[in-house]
């Protein structure tokens, strides 16, 4: 008679990859910038806490995320419906683009994100990521407002 107790499940083994989407996540909600991770095809797979309560604080829908901002949504085909003459839409999907084929290492671009009550300003960076075996992206949105106004004095 076997009177050890059958294995439970633990804590994903350290070079899972489990465990490391779990690093992931730890290390993206302890920065303060708002960041999405994409995968190769400009889904939003994972953001961060930041993120989400971005997306909360100027939703349409008080109290819950902005809908196109949200994991499940396609990150390119957003950028691509607001490529209209006075924003930086088209710039930022090619630099996505880029960065998930490859083609670039890394792309930046600084961009207005005014409301109604205030003018802010952010930096939008993009860096390649490994998901699950694939060419993603991570998307970090900065924002730069005081440096903005330092550099206009």
């Amino acid at each position: 008679m076997n009177t050890k107790a059958p294995p439970t499940a633990g804590p994903p083994h350290r070079d899972s990859p489990q465990s490391a989407q779990a690093l992931l996540r730890e290390a993206l909600d302890a920065t303060p910038d708002n960041v999405a991770v994409l995968d190769a095809h400009g889904m939003i797979v994972m953001t961060n806490i930041a993120w989400r309560q971005y997306a909360m604080a100027y939703s349409p829908e008080p109290g819950q995320i902005t809908p196109f901002c949200d994991i499940g949504v396609n990150y390119l085909e957003v950028a691509a419906r607001g490529d209209t003459p006075q924003d930086n839409s088209h710039q930022a999907l090619q630099g996505i683009r880029d960065v998930l084929s490859g083609k670039i290492e890394a792309f930046s671009l600084v961009y207005p994100c005014h409301t109604p009550e205030e003018q802010f300003w952010f930096t939008m960076t993009v860096t390649p990521l490994d998901w699950k075996g694939e060419l993603g992206a991570l998307v970090m949105h900065t924002d730069t407002t005081p440096r903005h106004h330092l550099s206009r004095r």
